[in-house]
């Protein structure tokens, strides 16, 4: 079964009666699994199911040296802060850099970090929890050095592999992110598998015939946030509605999931734009419905 894996945030909470509840109360069902990044320090993401623990290389990808707040990401830091947080059978993330060609970018240089952080990430699993899972991340400008990446990491001893650096190019690189998927699948078709922020419904049937084990996003989040998208699921699609803003209709059906129950019991409308309750409610209520999709597209 290729599994979903919800992204948890900084803000992932909904104040409600003057207390501040974290939004995986509100969903009708969890996802299989969860996505945090060491960005923010977390020590309540949900266990009981699979976990992801990244290493946030997302918020460092225009710099040289990877750095978060004070600290430079190395593996032994990385290994470190996972210690206090990582459970048995939970994934971590070795220290990565994008990969992403632009002005000023050293590529090479980012090559001999994610080279040298791997290497040193996974003989630091004895100052990790036993049981922990080291997940190398595979990057390249082309199909060709993700395959010579992708060998490289599993002949070092990596069982679990991410790939990264396609969020951002889903739509516009679709086949290529497919063809190179595939390629990476068959390439090392013993590790668990997992894709970096790509989980539109129409790419998770795609992750299905490929062999994907498993996949992540935070859509749900920022559409709901950004602007103001109300997901209906339909049929293991998703319609887009947009919240209404004050003075406006609200265009969007009344919905009877967990979220969207409690918050109008307090007078809360996550149809509508206005308070941080209304649109972190419609975030968790765009994971529900997310959530359902994915249970029709397994059928």
């Amino acid at each position: 079964m290729t599994r979903y894996f919800g992204v948890i945030g900084n803000r992932d909470y909904i104040k409600l009666c003057g207390e501040r509840r974290p939004f995986w109360e509100f969903l009708d069902q969890a996802p299989d699994g969860w996505l945090c990044s060491l960005v923010y320090k977390r020590d309540d993401v949900p266990s009981g199911q699979p976990r992801i623990w990244d290493c946030g290389a997302w918020s460092y990808r225009r710099d040289d040296i990877p750095r978060l707040g004070q600290f430079d990401v190395t593996a032994q830091w990385a290994a470190s802060m996972y210690a206090m947080i990582a459970g048995t059978g939970d994934f971590c993330v070795a220290p990565d850099h994008m990969l992403i060609p632009g002005p000023g970018v050293d590529l090479d240089a980012r090559r001999r970090f994610n080279e040298v952080a791997a290497f040193e990430f996974i003989e630091c699993v004895d100052m990790m929890p036993r049981g922990v899972v080291p997940m190398g991340v595979v990057h390249g400008i082309d199909c060709d050095e993700r395959l010579r990446r992708a060998r490289e990491l599993y002949a070092l001893g990596y069982r679990a592999l991410a790939i990264g650096g396609v969020a951002g190019r889903a739509s516009s690189h679709r086949q290529h992110i497919l063809a190179m998927v595939e390629a990476v699948r068959q390439a090392v078709p013993d590790v668990w598998l997992h894709v970096l922020g790509i989980s539109a419904p129409s790419f998770v049937c795609e992750w299905r015939r490929l062999g994907v084990d498993s996949f992540d996003g935070a859509s749900h989040f920022k559409q709901a946030f950004l602007s103001g998208t109300f997901y209906v699921e339909r049929d293991g699609d998703l319609d887009r509605f947009r919240a209404a803003r004050p003075g406006e209709p609200v265009t969007a059906p009344e919905c009877g999931c967990l979220a969207c129950r409690i918050l109008a019991e307090a007078g809360v409308d996550t149809r509508r734009y206005g308070s941080n309750e209304s649109n972190m409610g419609r975030a968790a209520h765009n994971l529900n419905q997310y959530i359902r999709a994915i249970r029709v597209i397994r059928r």
